[in-house]
């Protein structure tokens, strides 16, 4: 009787000191149920939220490691603590450990689908191209009528650089889900822009707005693309297409624009955008903060500073 006691005692004294934000002491105090009642697994899982929610992240992942070494000793994988290792090694870059908890999943559970496309994302995050081409591959074969397996499949066949089979994954993601076809070659095109493939890039938009021509941030998309690719008068001719679709977001259009114009050193023509959308939403600093950017690259320090005077002179509530 007198253990239950103090085990409820300890246990109301960690989650009083939770409730008052002390949680470098709860996560001490749940440190002591931890070692008295090793068996609970739920102090151990407390113990871990205490660490991460004080901003204790390598501490909070020794406790979670320990109940990912149990989850995998299970005949029915939980896979709570896995999951929440993955967040917080993606998170933290930590991609080495990513693939290695991944795999031991699978070792452990393998004939679970979700497990072995959890490998074969780590292995994608890692760098690891070939390997999670390898993965998807089989995933496709053993499950032809998944889309979103093909669409993995082409993201690892473009990180390997084998760019027809990767548009030939996408033909069959459409082709198994053809409501879906301008999301799939929006970002087939993305994949395809983060390698410098602008040209396929850009086909892919295109395809993209054959299926849903009304698309406003594909179009804004292409106009960055385009802006890439040094054609800037047929990007804000996108960008203007896109602001006619939807008017409501214009200035945040033209802000993109002009922020993609000046990524790309053309900063006069970002300075004539920037004023479309300070015209349009006068209320934002920021567009104006990013004009007096691009003043100051054309060494025109007059101009930026009075950009930044009508943005320090907005008010907090109207800054975004």
């Amino acid at each position: 009787m007198r253990n239950n006691d103090d085990k409820d005692a300890l246990r109301k004294s960690a989650e009083n000191l939770l409730n008052s934000g002390r949680y470098s002491e709860a996560a001490a105090v749940y440190g002591r149920l931890v070692e008295q009642y090793p068996e609970e697994e739920s102090f151990l899982l407390a113990q871990a939220w205490a660490y991460h929610d004080n901003g204790q992240r390598d501490e909070a992942i020794v406790c979670f490691e320990k109940l990912f070494a149990g989850e995998l000793k299970r005949k029915v994988f939980t896979g709570f603590a896995f999951d929440e290792l993955v967040r917080l090694y993606r998170e933290g870059g930590q991609y080495d450990r990513l693939v290695s908890i991944c795999r031991q999943a699978v070792e452990a559970q393998p004939e679970e689908p979700p497990l072995i496309r959890e490998l074969g994302c780590a292995f994608l995050t890692a760098g690891m191209a070939d390997e999670a081409v390898e993965i998807f591959e089989k995933m496709t074969g053993l499950e032809p009528d998944a889309p979103e397996l093909f669409c993995l499949l082409g993201d690892a066949l473009v990180a390997a650089g084998r760019l027809d089979s990767a548009e030939e994954a996408y033909r069959q993601a459409i082709t198994l889900d053809p409501e879906e076809a301008a999301r799939f070659c929006q970002r087939l095109a993305n994949d395809l822009a983060e390698i410098g493939e602008l040209g396929r890039a850009e086909e892919m938009l295109n395809r993209s707005l054959e299926a849903r021509a009304d698309d406003p941030l594909c179009l804004i998309r292409l106009a960055e693309i385009q802006v890439r690719q040094l054609r800037c008068e047929e990007a804000k001719r996108s960008t203007e297409a896109a602001a006619a679709f939807n008017p409501r977001f214009a200035a945040v259009y033209y802000n993109r624009l002009g922020r993609a114009l000046a990524d790309a050193g053309r900063h006069r023509e970002a300075v004539e955008i920037f004023d479309r959308a300070i015209a349009l939403e006068q209320g934002n600093a920021f567009y104006y903060l990013y004009q007096a950017q691009s003043y100051e690259k054309l060494n025109l320090p007059e101009q930026a500073e009075e950009a930044r005077r009508k943005a320090e002179s907005l008010s907090p509530a109207q800054k975004k």
